[in-house]
C-alpha cells in the first residue's frame, strides 16, 4: 500500500475516534447563573456562593444584559474604597495531574471601570488550600469577551475552587464599577486530535518500513 493510502486510512480512523469520544464534561453547576447565587455557607458544591466586603459591594443575579438565557452574574462596587465582591464554587473529586480549563464571558457597562476583576482557581484538599493559580486580570469592554484560566490539578489537591471577583482601591474613579459574567464552565482538557493523528501517522510509517 502507498504511504498516501496509509495516511488516508489514519485520517479516517482519527475522525472516527474523535466522533466516538464524548465531549469534555462541564463540572460546574449553574454556569449560566439562571438559578440564584447563595450566601448560605458550606458545602460549596452544586451552587455559586456569593461574598462581599460589606455595604457598597454586591454579587447578585441580574437580567440586565445576559449573553444567553435570562440571567447573568452582576458584581458591583459603588463608591467604596478597599472592598470586594465575587462568587466561587467548588469542583470535587479531581485527580492530580489532570489538565483543566476555567472559562467564561465577561463585560462591563462602566466607562471608565474603576474596579479590578480577578479570576483564579484555588486548589484545595478536604480541609485546606494547597495552592492557587496566579490571578487572571481580564480586559473588559462593553461587549462580552472570553476569559480563560488553564492549569493542572497539583499533587495533594482534590478540589478546585473557581473564583471570579472584583475589588476596589482608592477614591473615585477607582472605587466604582459593575462587571457582568455569564456562560462559565470548568472542564478537563480533552485529548488532542493532533496527538491522535500523529500517533496513527507514526504507526503507518513503521508499518511501511517493515513491509
Amino acid at each position: 500500500m502507498k504511504l498516501s493510502s496509509y495516511f488516508a486510512a489514519a485520517v479516517v480512523v482519527a475522525v472516527l475516534a474523535l466522533a466516538a469520544t464524548p465531549a469534555a464534561a462541564q463540572l460546574l453547576a449553574n454556569g449560566g447563573f439562571e438559578q440564584p447565587v447563595t450566601t448560605d455557607g458550606p458545602p460549596f458544591v452544586g451552587s455559586w456562593e456569593a461574598f462581599n466586603g460589606g455595604t457598597g459591594a454586591s454579587a447578585v443575579n441580574s437580567t440586565t444584559m445576559p449573553r444567553s438565557g435570562a440571567q447573568h452574574l452582576a458584581l458591583s462596587i459603588n463608591n467604596t474604597n478597599d472592598t470586594f465582591a465575587g462568587v466561587f464554587q467548588d469542583v470535587p473529586n479531581l485527580t492530580p495531574g489532570t489538565p483543566v480549563t476555567f472559562s467564561g464571558y465577561n463585560l462591563t457597562t462602566s466607562n471608565p471601570l474603576g474596579i479590578a476583576p480577578e479570576v483564579r482557581i484555588e486548589w484545595r484538599n478536604a480541609s485546606t488550600e494547597v495552592g492557587r493559580t496566579p490571578n487572571l486580570v481580564p480586559t473588559l469592554t462593553g461587549q462580552y469577551t472570553p476569559f480563560t484560566v488553564t492549569s493542572t490539578v497539583p499533587a495533594g489537591a482534590s478540589i478546585a475552587r473557581v473564583v471570579y471577583a472584583v475589588q476596589s482601591f482608592g477614591p473615585e474613579p477607582s472605587n466604582t464599577g459593575v462587571v457582568f459574567v455569564d456562560d462559565v464552565s470548568f472542564v478537563p482538557e480533552p485529548s488532542s486530535a493532533l496527538l491522535i493523528f500523529a500517533g496513527l501517522g507514526l504507526a503507518c510509517l513503521r508499518r511501511r518500513r517493515t513491509s
